[in-house]
């Protein structure tokens, strides 16, 4: 039996079948709506013929997590992987998978992809998760001052920020990324100008996907 749909409060999960090189929606039979606090899902049994392969995704409030099957029996049973290195983006290795021949599947740290845009994607938002971490410096100054925290100005903004994520400075603060953005101490404007200019380093990184 599979779950389509919202499951849970903050749970997702959907199947494809990979049909003559494209996902479509899973065949579904004997299905059943389900109600969790207000939720509805179906509930059913996969109706595809055996070697259809299958990808499974599924969302919590952290992350997604996507898996590749293939229909035995009526049973999902994981592929069969032929992998080979291929290249190394970010120091990291990067396999091209083949099962039989007919679906080529990329692999990085762990992880599978079925198109080169997912993979560009998952790095892309990796490194950002990066930059937003990393400390900005904001001038301006402190008007109050406590033993976990401080008030801080700058331009007109008062904001009071936890010492545990802060480094002070004379007439600067230097905090993550993600906290200026977040608290207004840099506009949308200038946030996203930070993130392009960083993103620029590793542009020679990321163009290698695209003609592997």
């Amino acid at each position: 039996m599979i779950r389509i749909g919202k499951i849970g409060k903050d749970e997702e999960e959907y199947y494809f079948a990979f049909d003559n090189g494209k996902w479509r929606q899973i065949k579904v039979k004997n299905k059943i709506w389900r109600s969790v606090k207000g939720l509805k899902y179906i509930e059913g049994e996969i109706d595809e013929q055996d070697e259809t392969i299958i990808k499974k995704i599924y969302k919590n409030k952290e992350r997604t997590f996507v898996n590749y099957y293939v229909v035995c029996k009526g049973d999902l049973k994981e592929l069969d992987l032929k992998c080979e290195e291929k290249d190394k983006i970010l120091n990291k290795i990067l396999y091209i998978c083949d099962y039989e021949n007919k679906i080529k599947l990329y692999q990085y740290e762990g992880n599978l992809f079925d198109d080169k845009l997912q993979l560009q994607n998952y790095i892309y938002n990796k490194l950002k998760k990066d930059f937003d971490n990393e400390l900005i410096k904001i001038e301006g100054k402190v008007k109050v001052e406590t033993d976990k925290a401080c008030l801080f100005l700058s331009n007109g903004i008062e904001v009071w920020i936890p010492k545990s994520i802060c480094s002070l400075g004379e007439s600067y603060v230097e905090v993550p990324l993600w906290f200026a953005r977040s608290r207004g101490l840099i506009s949308e404007k200038e946030y996203n100008q930070i993130i392009n200019d960083k993103m620029k380093k590793y542009e020679n990184e990321l163009s290698k996907i695209v003609f592997i």
